[in-house]
C-alpha cells in the first residue's frame, strides 16, 4: 500500500490538477476563515467548515475521476492486477493519497486556530472537532468517488457520476423528509441516506461515537465496493479460500450487513457512553441543578413530544436523551401530528405547535410551546427603523426542568391577577417566564370577592385605567396586613384615580402628581422625555439585569418620593436624574398646569418591606403603567419582565427552586485591526493560492519540455 500511496501523492504533485485542487481549496478555506472569523470576530470554525463542504462537493471530483478510470484507460490496470500487489492495497493507497491531498489545503485551518488564539480565546475542542469532521466528510467524498471512478475508463463519466452522487447526497435526503414527513417507511429510508446530518453533529460540538461509526461505515462500503468492481477480474486467480469469499458478491452483502448489524447495536448504547458535549458552554449537557433534581425523581415523568421522532429538533433529541439517561423514571413518547394531531386536547384548548413537549406526571401535567426553546431579543434596524428579531440563546433544558420541577410538585403557588379596573393583562411573554418560575397565575375580580383568597401567594395589579373604589382598597389592604405580598404598576397621571393612588401611598413612599420627564439625554429615548431608559438601582432584585448592564424601560412614569416611616423598610429600584421633573398632563398629553414642576431626582420603583404580626407583607411598585405591555417590553429585549419575575421570586423566597438559565449563543468576539485582516487576507487568500497555482503552471511547463 505504501507504494501506492507514495506514488499517487507524486501523481498528483506532478499534475496541473493537483495543484488546482490545492489552490481553489485553500483559497476558499482562507477566504471563508478571513470572512467568518476575523471580518466578524467569530472564535468558532464550523460556520467556516459548512461553507467548505459544498466547495469540497464541486473541488474534489478533480482528483476522483482519474484515480481508477485512469488505470483503466491506460490499460495499467491490468498491471496492478497481475502484480503482487493486493486490490484492497490498491485502493487504499489511492484513497490516503487522496485523503492527504485534502489535508495539506486544509492545513490553513489549523494555522487559523493559531490565529485566533493568538488574537482571543476561542474554544480549541470544538474548532479542532469541526476540522475533524471536515477531514472525515472528505474522507467519504474520497470513498464514493473512488468506487465511481472504478466503474467507467473515461474521466469526465466519472466526474458526472460523482457531481451526480454529491448533488443527490445534499438534496434528496432532506428533500424525501420534507415532502414524506408523514411516511416513516421514506422518512427512515432518507434518514439512512443523510450522510451530511452526521457530519452536522460533529459540527455542533457533539462527540458521537454513533455518527463516527456511521461515518466510517459509508467510507468502509464504498471501498469494498470499488476493490470489488476494480479487481473483479483477478479475484478468481488470486484468492483462494475464506479470502475468495470475502471479496466475492456475497462475502460483500455479509460484510454490508455485519456493518449494518454494527451500526444498529451501538444505537442501543446508552448516550452517556456514546456521546459527549465538547461545546464551551456545554450547550447539549444538562447542568448540575437539573442532574440533583433528577436524582431526587421517585415518580414517574413522562415527556410527550408533539411529533414525529425522526421529525424532532435535533437539539431536543439530545436533551431529551440526557434526561432518559440521568434517570430511569423519564419516559419519552413522540406523538406524530399525522396521526396523533388532536393528543394535546386532553392536556389544552390551545393547540402548541410543532415540536412542542408535554410532561405528565400523575395527575399533573405542564405544557412547553416549542416557541419558548429559544431565546429571541429585539434590536432596531436603523435603515428601516423597525425592530428586528434575533436568535440569542437556547433554553430546552430550563423548560424541561421547570416542567419536571412543577409536575412533581405537591402544592401550588399562585399568583393573583386583579381585573376589573382596565388592568393590562399579561403578556404571553411575562406569562411564559412566570410559569417557568413556578407561578400558577389565576384572575381575581376584587367587585364580586369577599376578600382575597387565602391560597394567594403574591397579588398582582397591571396598572388600572380605572380607579379601585374604597372597599377593594380596603381588600388589598386587609389582605397585606395578614403577611401577604404584592407588586403594583403605577396608574397613568391623565386617569384621576385617587383611591388606588392613596394605596400606593401607603407603604412608605408618596406617589407625586405629574408624569416624569426625563431631560437628560443619557436616561431618555431618542429625545422623548417620558420614555425614561433606566438602569436598575443594585439590589438583590436587580441582580441579574445590573450585573448584564441591562436597561429598563419606563413610559408615561409617575415619581414617588420616599418618607422617613420606620414602619417600612424601602430600597429603591429605579431613580431619575437631577435633570427631570414632573409635568401634569391633559388625557391628550397637553400641559394643564402652569404653576411651577416639581424637580427630580425621583424614585420611579421601589421595594418596601413591613412587619406584620411576626411576618413580613412585601411590596415591590413600579411607576409605570406600561411597563409590561408587549411592544416596550421587546424593546427591552425582555428585560422588563425579567425585572417583574425576579421581583416575584425574590418576595416569594422561590429562588432556591430549581430554575435552570437560558443558555446565551452570545460568546467573546476575536477583535482584530481591519489592517490586520487585511494582512490575513493578502498572506492567506491572495498570495498562498497564488503560489501554489504557479507552482503547478511551472511544474507542467518543467515536465513538457524534459
Amino acid at each position: 500500500m505504501g507504494a501506492i500511496y507514495l506514488k499517487e501523492l507524486r501523481s498528483y504533485f506532478k499534475s496541473f490538477f493537483g495543484w488546482l485542487f490545492l489552490a481553489v481549496f485553500t483559497l476558499f478555506c482562507s477566504l471563508y476563515f478571513v470572512m467568518y472569523n476575523l471580518l466578524n470576530g467569530s472564535p468558532y470554525l464550523s460556520n467556516t467548515i459548512s461553507s467548505l463542504v459544498v466547495i469540497l462537493m464541486f473541488v474534489l471530483p478533480l482528483l476522483t475521476m482519474r484515480v481508477l478510470a485512469e488505470e483503466k484507460k491506460l490499460k495499467t490496470d491490468q498491471l496492478l492486477l497481475t502484480s503482487p500487489i493486493r486490490v484492497s492495497a490498491v485502493i487504499l493507497g489511492k484513497f490516503f493519497a487522496l485523503l492527504t491531498m485534502i489535508l495539506i489545503s486544509s492545513l490553513v485551518l489549523f494555522l487559523g486556530i493559531l490565529i485566533l488564539s493568538f488574537y482571543g480565546s476561542m474554544p480549541v475542542a470544538e474548532s479542532a472537532l469541526s476540522i475533524c469532521a471536515l477531514i472525515l466528510v472528505g474522507a467519504m467524498f474520497c470513498a464514493i468517488g473512488v468506487f465511481l471512478s472504478s466503474l467507467s475508463e473515461h474521466q469526465f463519466i466519472a466526474a458526472i457520476l460523482t457531481y451526480g452522487a454529491f448533488i443527490f447526497i445534499m438534496l434528496v435526503p432532506s428533500a424525501l423528509q420534507a415532502l414524506f414527513s408523514g411516511n416513516e417507511v421514506i422518512v427512515k429510508i432518507a434518514l439512512a441516506i443523510d450522510f451530511l446530518s452526521r457530519f452536522d453533529n460533529l459540527l455542533t460540538g457533539i462527540v458521537s461515537l454513533t455518527d463516527f461509526l456511521y461515518i466510517l461505515s459509508v467510507i468502509v462500503v464504498f471501498l469494498l465496493l470499488a476493490a470489488r468492481v476494480f479487481g473483479k477480474s483477478s479475484l478468481q486467480v488470486s484468492l483462494i479460500g475464506a479470502k475468495k469469499f470475502w471479496f466475492s458478491t456475497l462475502g460483500i452483502v455479509a460484510i454490508i450487513a455485519i456493518i449494518i448489524g454494527a451500526n444498529i447495536g451501538v444505537s442501543f448504547i446508552p448516550t452517556k457512553y456514546v456521546q459527549y458535549d465538547l461545546t464551551k458552554q456545554h450547550f447539549f449537557s444538562i447542568s448540575e441543578e437539573s442532574k440533583n433534581l433528577l436524582k431526587s425523581l421517585n415518580q414517574d415523568v413522562t415527556i410527550h413530544v408533539l411529533t414525529d421522532e425522526q421529525q424532532a429538533d435535533r437539539a431536543l433529541k439530545l436533551y431529551l436523551d440526557s434526561y432518559q439517561t440521568n434517570s430511569n423514571h423519564i419516559k419519552v413518547k413522540y406523538h406524530p401530528i399525522s396521526t396523533e394531531g388532536a393528543f394535546y386536547m386532553a392536556y389544552t384548548d390551545t393547540q402548541p405547535s410543532s415540536g412542542s413537549i408535554i410532561v405528565e406526571s400523575g395527575d399533573r401535567n405542564y405544557v412547553v410551546d416549542s416557541a419558548l426553546f429559544t431565546v429571541k431579543e429585539y434590536s432596531m434596524d436603523y435603515s428601516t427603523y423597525q425592530y428586528v428579531e434575533n436568535e440569542t440563546g437556547i433554553d430546552i433544558e430550563g423548560q424541561i426542568t421547570a416542567a419536571i420541577s412543577y409536575v412533581i410538585s405537591d402544592s401550588e403557588t399562585i399568583a393573583y391577577v386583579v381585573e376589573g379596573h382596565g388592568e393590562g393583562a399579561l403578556t404571553k411573554e411575562t406569562s411564559d417566564r412566570m410559569k417557568k418560575a413556578g407561578f400558577t397565575t389565576q384572575s381575581l375580580s376584587l367587585l364580586t370577592s369577599d376578600a382575597i383568597p387565602e391560597d394567594c401567594k403574591v397579588l398582582i395589579v397591571n396598572g388600572p385605567n380605572s380607579d379601585f373604589t374604597k372597599e377593594d382598597v380596603e381588600k388589598v389592604k386587609a389582605y397585606l396586613d395578614r403577611g401577604g405580598d404584592a407588586i403594583f404598576m403605577a396608574a397613568i397621571d391623565v386617569i384621576d384615580t385617587p383611591n388606588y393612588d392613596e394605596l400606593l401611598s401607603s407603604f412608605g413612599a408618596t406617589i407625586e402628581k405629574g408624569t416624569i420627564w426625563e431631560d437628560d439625554p443619557n436616561y431618555n429615548y431618542n429625545g422623548m422625555g417620558y420614555y425614561i431608559v433606566e438602569s436598575p438601582v443594585a439590589h438583590e432584585i436587580t441582580d441579574s439585569l445590573y450585573s448584564a448592564k441591562k436597561k429598563n424601560l419606563l413610559v408615561e412614569c409617575r415619581g414617588f418620593e420616599i418618607g422617613d416611616d420606620e414602619e417600612f423598610l424601602i430600597d429603591p429600584l429605579y431613580e431619575s436624574s437631577d435633570y427631570s421633573y414632573a409635568i401634569i398632563y391633559d388625557e391628550d398629553f397637553n400641559v394643564v398646569a402652569d404653576e411651577e414642576q416639581k424637580a427630580g431626582p425621583f424614585c420611579l420603583g421601589f421595594y418596601s418591606v413591613k412587619s406584620v404580626e411576626g411576618d413580613d407583607s412585601q411590596v415591590t411598585v413600579i411607576g409605570s403603567h406600561v411597563f409590561l405591555t408587549d411592544a416596550i417590553d421587546a424593546a427591552t429585549s425582555y428585560a422588563n419582565t425579567e425585572m417583574f419575575v425576579n421581583a416575584l421570586t425574590y418576595m416569594c423566597d422561590m429562588r432556591l427552586n430549581t430554575t435552570v438559565p437560558a443558555k446565551s449563543y452570545e460568546y467573546e468576539r476575536i477583535l482584530v485591526s481591519q489592517g490586520t485582516v487585511f494582512l490575513f487576507g493578502a498572506l492567506l487568500v491572495i498570495l498562498l493560492p497564488l503560489a501554489e497555482l504557479i507552482a503547478g503552471i511551472v511544474i507542467v511547463i518543467v515536465r513538457r519540455r524534459k
